[in-house]
């Protein structure tokens, strides 16, 4: 027997798909804007509550409980309704509600869930009649929906008596075997356990894809009892749906499943059927693993018909009804219409493209955003061909027009076997001329006789419909965090350098103090005993010229008698030499003796002495670069070219996973282009954002990036201001070397006024233009590299959706309440991360919102050190 811990199919939890603006980007100018955001509070304000009811899923076996809900808009349900349900239908479970609240556009929609679990006692097709809900106050009907019941499929040969009859059997069924290609069937994959054992675990069920495109199996199943050959077993039944590839006989299966579960011995079974309590059962039991196998099933897939195939057909196989709405329905030439498109049907909607205009002149048309209109699709429940998906558009009228032509949808109905264009009816508008046009107009009418002024002619904006795929020859590689990421204002040798300009200045200013001492030194009796000092050093003085000028020295250095017997004698010998002359003759003085009597004279006279230094700065070794790297990109970008993007995408990306990383915006932009060719937006818009990152005035880039905008409408932070976005047009070492430039000039024009003579300041305009030159560039450099953003703090914890289809939730389970849809390529914050799941802040219009989503579904925004970024 199954254990209890086995869940009944959940009622699910569905919550209106919220269609939030992007952040950041706008799609017309600020008056069209302005004129869409009051029509749609207008058509907001207008909207009264809605009701619709839906069986998912709509086809079931007896005894399949499946899921009856009533979906309340744009109200407030007041009672409960009493279900009126068919005989051969019944209730097997209580109602179930739960509310959200979605933007769609720029309208805010208030969204209720009503549940009941119900299921048929036999086969056949019943309709359920519609319902009464008290809204606001008014009685509301829904529609009504029909639910096919069918017999529980024919088992496997169940186990001969000779075989083990503890066996668990697998099957798997189609609803159809003769589809067309790309028709969306049923399928259902059930497991036969008997009672004699209990399930420990279900495995996955895999069926081969290799023809048929099938939806994962959920997590959730129907159980029923049944009984074969006197082997009572419980079924399990999985539900999912398929769809056919290309036509042709094809098999679907075997599907294979691995079990766990345990065997009880024959005592046990038979304590089993007396009824005790379970727990008294399981004393002697065998543990096995084993991996099932169905059958296969054969079907036919017939080709779709090559005649009458409309020239907008993309494939789309099923039946499907269109509708639509506009609003304001009085607007002017130029003023933007917001249009909201139903599909509601049974079939392949993975097909569908949005439905065309026709005729679309006159009009100019905006990217749709699709949406589900009951919710997102659970991937818990089970899925169902049958749904409703709606697109938001935006079209301005270029010229007057009396009606929006009609929408129309081209498919393959397999009921009535051919081509089907569904339109919708044109919508009837009042359409005033424009603003421009009113103006020209009356100026005409006057009777002046002036002629009148041309109108004026309004630049195109521009229609970008491409990326762009231009890469330089070669890429600007990043260097090792430890050698590039670092702040110039961490560096010694940076600050020894910034030190030269204020060492010149301190010598500037030593030089000047020195040139005033010589200047005082050279005047006065200083001046004048070191003339005679430097007189008594020439080479050629005779032995009376040399004693004279002695004398000379001795007489001026000391104005009054002279004391000192050393000085005395000098003084002698010069009276004896010059006054008598004949008794002084043959005494010459020797070279020993002129260096006495310097030696003597020396300690009247004070040297000063000067010193100078020397400074010697070491640069930094150059390193050769690697030219691996060079060669990968250059093979990268001829596989681009030859359009071979997955090699393109691969050799990229390995470059990207070398030790260290070979990084650079050129490759980042290389990979963004090849997921792009490849349709993978959500990637693409990953690798253009790291490239902004290493780039950001990088225009081909900043282009890639508004196109993928505008095609998916993501979400991204801003930035703390303005000053701060434009603080990364270059990096922070940049600003600090231009703030050092600037300081230089200063300090050289500080210079220069202090080795400029006070009598001659012919300088002093040069000097007055360099400081303001300096501080021109010192001011806003220094600014903008303090205020530019820390890398670390701009990347961590951003992490940036590449999953299509992902939903935040209000808590870690898919059966929760809806938050919002998360388009590819939004960034989104990670705050806490608890298993399969994450808790995430969005970025808002307003303020940001937090929620839970599957932690498969974004990639870390940069996943290398933050000290590479610049």
């Amino acid at each position: 027997m199954i254990q209890s811990s086995r869940r009944q199919a959940e009622v699910p939890r569905l919550a209106a798909r919220e269609n939030f603006p992007g952040i950041r980007h706008s799609s017309f100018g600020s008056r069209h804007f302005a004129a869409l955001l009051f029509c749609s509070l207008l058509h907001a304000a207008a909207l009264a509550a809605t009701v619709r009811a839906y069986i998912q899923p709509e086809r079931a076996h007896t005894g399949q409980v499946v899921n009856y809900v009533i979906t309340v808009q744009n109200g407030t349900v007041q009672s409960l309704p009493q279900l009126r349900l068919p005989v051969q239908v019944g209730m097997n479970s209580g109602v179930s509600t739960s509310q959200n609240i979605a933007l769609r556009g720029n309208q805010r929609v208030f969204s209720t869930q009503l549940a009941w679990g119900v299921a048929g006692t036999e086969p056949g097709e019943f309709v359920i009649a519609p319902q009464e809900v008290l809204v606001n106050g008014e009685i509301l009907k829904t529609n009504e929906v029909r639910l096919v019941v069918t017999e529980p499929p024919t088992p496997a040969t169940p186990p001969d008596a000779a075989e083990d009859a503890s066996t668990p059997l697998f099957q798997i069924e189609v609803g159809k075997t003769e589809v067309y290609q790309g028709e969306v069937v049923p399928i259902s994959a059930t497991l036969y356990v008997p009672r004699s054992i209990t399930l420990r675990r279900v495995g996955l069920i895999d069926v081969s894809k290799s023809d048929f495109a099938i939806a994962r199996f959920p997590q959730q199943a129907d159980q029923a009892p049944t009984s074969i050959n006197g082997i009572d077993y419980i079924t399990v039944t999985y539900r999912s749906t398929l769809s056919a590839l290309h036509a042709g006989d094809l098999k679907v299966g075997p599907a294979t499943c691995e079990l766990l579960y345990e065997v009880y011995n024959e005592d046990d079974q038979r304590q089993m059927r007396r009824g005790l309590p379970f727990g008294l059962m399981m004393r002697d039991s065998e543990t096995r693993k084993q991996v099932v196998k169905s059958q296969e099933v054969k079907m036919k897939v017939l080709p779709l018909p090559a005649e009458g195939k409309p020239a907008h057909f993309s494939g789309a196989v099923g039946d499907f009804t269109l509708s639509a709405t506009a609003t304001p329905n009085e607007l002017a030439v130029g003023d933007p219409l917001a249009v909201d498109i139903t599909i509601d049907g049974v079939g392949n909607f993975d097909a569908l493209n949005p439905p065309s205009l026709m005729p679309p002149d006159g009009w100019k048309a905006y990217p749709p955003r699709r949406y589900n209109v009951d919710g997102p699709v659970d991937p818990n429940l089970t899925p169902t061909a049958q749904r409703r998906i709606g697109y938001s558009m935006v079209f301005v009228p270029e010229k007057e027009h009396k009606e929006l032509p009609p929408f129309e949808l081209s498919f393959f109905s397999p009921t009535e076997k051919k081509y089907i264009v569904a339109s919708t009816p044109a919508i009837p508008l009042r359409i005033k001329p424009g603003a421009m046009a009113a103006a020209v107009g009356g100026v005409g009418s006057t009777d002046t006789g002036v002629a009148p002024k041309p109108p004026v002619v309004q630049q195109p904006k521009p229609d970008i419909s491409d990326i762009l795929m231009t890469l330089p020859a070669k890429a600007d590689w990043l260097a090792s965090a430890t050698t590039a990421g670092a702040p110039l204002t961490t560096s010694a040798r940076f600050w020894a350098v910034q030190s030269v300009p204020a060492l010149l200045v301190i010598l500037a200013m030593f030089l000047a103090w020195f040139r005033r001492h010589r200047e005082e030194s050279s005047r006065g009796l200083r001046g004048e005993l070191q003339q005679l000092w430097h007189g008594l050093h020439q080479q050629d003085l005779d032995d009376r010229e040399f004693l004279q000028r002695a004398a000379h020295f001795i007489h001026r250095s000391h104005p009054g008698a002279v004391e000192d017997m050393e000085l005395k004698n000098i003084l002698h010998r010069y009276e004896t030499r010059s006054f008598m002359a004949a008794a002084a003759q043959g005494q010459e003085l020797d070279s020993g003796e002129r260096a006495r009597i310097l030696g003597s004279l020396s300690p009247l006279l004070k040297h000063a002495a000067l010193f100078a230094a020397a400074f010697v700065f070491l640069g930094g070794g150059a390193f050769a670069a690697d030219e691996s790297p060079d060669e990968i990109y250059r093979q990268a970008r001829e596989a681009l070219e030859k359009g071979k993007f997955t090699q393109a995408q691969y050799l990229g990306e390995s470059l990207t996973k070398k030790n260290p990383p070979a990084l650079s915006a050129a490759v980042f932009a290389l990979i963004g282009h090849a997921r792009y060719r490849q349709e993978d937006f959500g990637r693409a818009a990953l690798w253009y954002q790291r490239a902004q990152l290493l780039e950001p005035a990088n225009p081909e880039v900043r282009q890639n990036l508004r196109h993928l905008d505008e095609k998916l409408r993501f979400f991204r932070f801003q930035g703390d201001s303005p000053l701060a976005e434009w603080s990364l047009i270059v990096g922070r070492n940049t600003w600090i070397i231009a703030a050092s430039a600037g300081v230089w000039l200063v300090l050289f024009a500080v210079m220069r006024c202090i080795l400029a003579s006070s009598r001659k300041s012919s300088g002093g305009t040069c000097a007055l233009v360099l400081s303001i030159v300096g501080a021109v560039i010192f001011l806003p450099s220094a600014a903008f590299a303090a205020i530019r953003p820390d890398p670390a703090r701009r990347v961590k914890d951003m992490v940036v959706v590449t999953a299509k289809e992902v939903s935040a939730y209000t808590a870690a389970t898919l059966t929760s309440g809806s938050v919002i849809d998360l388009p590819p390529g939004s960034q989104m914050r990670l705050l806490e991360k608890r298993g399969a799941w994450s808790y995430i802040e969005i970025p808002g219009a307003d303020e940001p919102v937090r929620g839970w989503v599957e932690s498969a579904v974004y990639t870390p925004l940069w996943p290398w050190e933050a000290g590479l970024l610049p």
